[in-house]
């Protein structure tokens, strides 16, 4: 199968919530935000697979599935450019959510899978490697917005799901930048120093 690459100093192009939508559409219950999730919880941990490598734990987490060419692109791709935003220190990242226009239930339902996701990620590239409480706390975050049900379609809402929407995305850049970008002077005051145990991940 034929990867996406890129050239060096070329930036990957985003993959948007509806084209993914529509390559998954022939593999059963997956969905973009689980997915996108998913590789943003193995990223966060600190876990760095190669592209066949990220694609080979994708179709073992989606029941041994077998990507066409097509496929195997769309999601090279997406983890390239999650990757590249990433590291790059963009305080821009997004998650891979549903347009505002589509149904707030939509949204909603989406928001959950992504943060259920996230965390199945962490914990498969955590390992059993010890976290910080904040690390501990977002996650305790996460798990609780994963039930997260659909609300009446109002204008409140609407700006609750925003509002939390944009806490985990805070969240999920303030646990990428404490496990995977420490500070210049980060020698001053080792990581972990406060002994927290990492959870066990599911």
């Amino acid at each position: 199968m034929t990867i996406y690459s890129s050239q060096p100093g070329d930036i990957p192009t985003p993959v948007s919530f509806d084209e993914l939508a529509d390559r998954l559409a022939d593999f059963g219950q997956s969905h973009p935000s689980e997915i996108h999730g998913y590789l943003c919880g193995l990223l966060s941990a600190g876990s760095r697979p190669d592209v066949q490598q990220w694609l080979k734990q994708l179709a073992e987490q989606m029941g041994d599935k077998f990507f066409d060419e097509a496929m195997g692109q769309l999601l090279s791709q997406l983890f390239l450019h999650t990757l590249n935003e990433l590291e790059s220190g963009s305080l821009s990242v997004t998650l891979l959510l549903p347009d505002d226009d589509e149904a707030l239930g939509l949204r909603t339902v989406s928001l959950g899978l992504w943060c259920q996701s996230f965390i199945s990620g962490f914990g498969q590239g955590l390992e059993n490697r010890q976290v910080s409480e904040m690390v501990e706390e977002v996650l305790r975050d996460f798990a609780e917005i994963s039930l997260i049900e659909t609300a009446e379609d109002n204008d409140e809402s609407e700006r609750l799901y925003i509002d939390v929407s944009e806490f985990v995305r805070l969240a999920w850049l303030n646990v990428f930048a404490e496990l995977c970008q420490p500070g210049p002077q980060s020698d001053k005051e080792p990581s972990g120093e406060s002994g927290d145990s990492g959870k066990t991940m599911h």
